[in-house]
């Protein structure tokens, strides 16, 4: 028994320091990715979207129609999403000309309108979202046909907040819809 004991430690505890030394190995550039999440900003009067017109934009503008479930306050990832990629020229430019990008607040701190929130809380359920940011692709009949994190995923890669690396990413689910 005491043996089974030592080696579950000694392995628990090999595994948080390897936790550590690639957390901190990770975090060799800096401030690269820390979050300041008193700088987040959250639209509280966004009207409730209208997921059968967004398709119908979608199809007429022949872009991808792209949702973003997040927190615009509580997420640290979806912040930093905003801050590194959405707001980057490089971003606007891709998806002024190939998305219909949508985002789905589910803010902490700050109340939306009631009509609006029930609309998220109903497409994230319907859209069986389980962690926040997800994003999801939806083609011209109103079906998903691509996700991330997928299901059972958990999380996403750290790439892909480089713009250029979630552009590549998107262009490429793009080939992949038509």
């Amino acid at each position: 028994m005491r043996l089974w004991y030592d080696s579950t430690v000694r392995g628990f505890f090999y595994f948080v320091f390897s936790v550590l030394i690639i957390t901190q190995a990770g975090c060799s550039k800096g401030d690269e990715w820390t979050v300041d999440m008193d700088q987040t900003v959250t639209d509280t009067n966004a009207l409730p979207l209208d997921l059968s017109l967004a398709i119908t934009r979608a199809n007429t503008q022949k872009k991808m129609l792209l949702l973003e479930f997040g927190s615009s306050d509580g997420c640290p990832p979806c912040v930093l999403f905003q801050q590194k990629v959405f707001s980057s020229p490089s971003f606007q430019g891709f998806e002024k000309s190939n998305l219909l990008f949508l985002h789905l607040d589910y803010p902490v701190k700050h109340p939306l309108r009631p009509d609006t929130q029930a609309t998220n809380v109903f497409l994230a359920q319907e859209f069986n979202v389980g962690m926040f940011p997800t994003f999801i692709a939806i083609d011209g009949n109103g079906k998903e046909f691509w996700r991330m994190p997928a299901n059972g995923d958990s999380g996403i890669d750290v790439q892909l907040f480089y713009p250029t690396n979630f552009i590549s990413l998107l262009a490429s689910v793009r080939k992949n819809e038509k």
